[in-house]
């Protein structure tokens, strides 16, 4: 499958994977039109038809942000970064297989689709379609200003990052056919900031329907990046526009639209607060209440039991939990119990999950399951073939462990391959379920039970009590 038709026009691809297991890669499809110009911070917009094959071999440039040291992706910065990339095991169109949408870390702020760790051929080859997004980050996609507010026809600014993640999610229901993918049967899946905007998309109005499972990995916007209120998003906007020198007896938003996007990243820089320890990261950028996208903070859409029920699965990392680690959040599981006990009320399925696989010989040097670990197990990285390896290397070196030389055995392997089984079966039916391991159970407040992910799967109790003081 190397030439696709879209609504807009053909595209081709490329051939990756293993001999006998090869996988379809289609990168940089566009799935609205270039966020410039008059349409910087507008909802997105619709993408021009095009003649002939669109190739689509080469992955997007991506969102403007600021990335720290050591962690450069590599990729071109542009407003010009509304793209998605597919993997498809599929031969032929009409497979039906079941959709896995991934949203991407780094908070609000940063992180991309394009990483090859999330484009990798594993995961598809367990029998999912793949597909990994591009979409505005920070202040280019939330950004909210009275003047943004009245120019729009909802009355309300912000909130573009979801407006993104939106329409993409309506060009997966109008397109993903024509790649061997069933768009009844779609999972939304992210990790950190990527999990937040998962449980955003489960409190939005405008998203429900375009999804029917979700997976929840080490973030959710109700522990982390909780949504303001429209009137604070707004205010922070003034500031900026008073910071970029905007003079407020012109039009000031031609003004700003006549900025590069680096003087604007630059000027927002000086306003982002310093990191407290031990506790959620405060951004000034954040999800807007504003009764359009968000008719509410998630926190209390899912505390009244009005969200997108679906069946879901939510997990964190052990060592994430109990430290030492970058980040330490044992708040997130009150959360994610908060989530359970909402899908559960609605007649859905929900499973918990502590994921603390660490390779045994770090384990030995004392390292613990942090922040973003899991990803190299999920995405099948057992063989440190993408590269991740090297960053979570960088992490453990943050913890005081000096990580070095052959570290991953076939236990490793193991994890990685039944993690992405019970995944894709998950997204197949609701049920996350694989081979050789014992039979995940629903979660329920009273019975508390969930998974634990290590060298063995296990069947623990008292999820909503790991890592909480007494």
């Amino acid at each position: 499958m190397q030439i696709v038709k879209t609504d807009k026009g053909y595209v081709s691809g490329t051939i990756i994977g293993e001999p006998g297991k090869e996988v379809s890669v289609f990168r940089g499809i566009p799935f609205a039109a270039p966020p410039v110009g008059d349409f910087r911070w507008k909802p997105p917009q619709p993408v021009e038809p095009w003649e002939g094959i669109r190739e689509c071999t080469q992955f997007s440039a991506i969102s403007p942000q600021i990335e720290p040291p050591g962690m450069e992706s590599g990729f071109t910065f542009s407003e010009d970064c509304l793209y998605l990339n597919v993997v498809t095991p599929a031969r032929q169109p009409d497979e039906k297989l079941p959709i896995l949408v991934w949203m991407h870390g780094g908070g609000y702020s940063m992180g991309c689709g394009n990483d090859k760790i999330w484009n990798n051929y594993r995961l598809p080859q367990h029998g999912s379609v793949v597909v990994t997004l591009n979409h505005r980050l920070g202040v280019m996609g939330l950004l909210a200003h009275p003047a943004l507010s009245k120019e729009s026809p909802k009355g309300v600014s912000g909130n573009y990052l979801f407006l993104d993640l939106i329409a993409s999610l309506h060009w997966i229901q109008k397109n993903i056919a024509a790649f061997g993918g069933n768009p009844d049967n779609v999972t939304i899946f992210g990790e950190s900031g990527g999990g937040a905007k998962v449980s955003v998309m489960m409190s939005s109005p405008l998203a429900k329907g375009l999804f029917h499972r979700a997976i929840c990995e080490s973030g959710t916007a109700l522990a982390i990046l909780g949504s303001k209120p429209l009137s604070d998003i707004e205010k922070n906007g003034e500031i900026l526009f008073k910071k970029l020198g905007i003079n407020s007896k012109a039009d000031p938003l031609e003004q700003v639209r006549a900025l590069p996007f680096s003087t604007i990243l630059e000027a927002n820089q000086t306003l982002e607060p310093p990191r407290t320890p031990d506790k959620p990261p405060a951004f000034i950028w954040d999800g807007a209440v504003d009764r359009w996208v968000l008719p509410d903070s998630p926190e209390s859409i899912f505390k009244s039991r009005k969200c997108n029920a679906v069946p879901l699965i939510v997990t964190a990392n052990l060592g994430e939990l109990t430290g030492p680690g970058p980040l330490v959040m044992p708040f997130i599981i009150p959360a994610y119990v908060e989530m359970l006990k909402s899908v559960n009320t609605q007649g859905k399925n929900g499973y918990a999950c502590i994921f603390d696989q660490v390779p045994v010989r770090w384990r030995s040097q004392g390292f613990v399951s942090i922040h973003s670990i899991e990803l190299t197990y999920v995405f099948g990285d057992w063989d440190n073939s993408t590269g991740w390896w090297k960053s979570i290397t960088a992490l453990a070196q943050q913890t005081g462990v000096e990580p070095s030389g052959t570290f991953l055995d076939a236990t490793d392997k193991f994890v990685s391959e039944t993690m992405m089984e019970l995944w894709v079966n998950f997204a197949k039916n609701g049920m996350p379920s694989a081979d050789g391991i014992s039979e995940w159970p629903e979660y329920t407040e009273s019975t508390d039970q969930y998974m634990n992910v290590c060298e063995q799967f296990e069947i623990r109790t008292g999820f909503s009590k790991v890592a909480q003081k007494a």
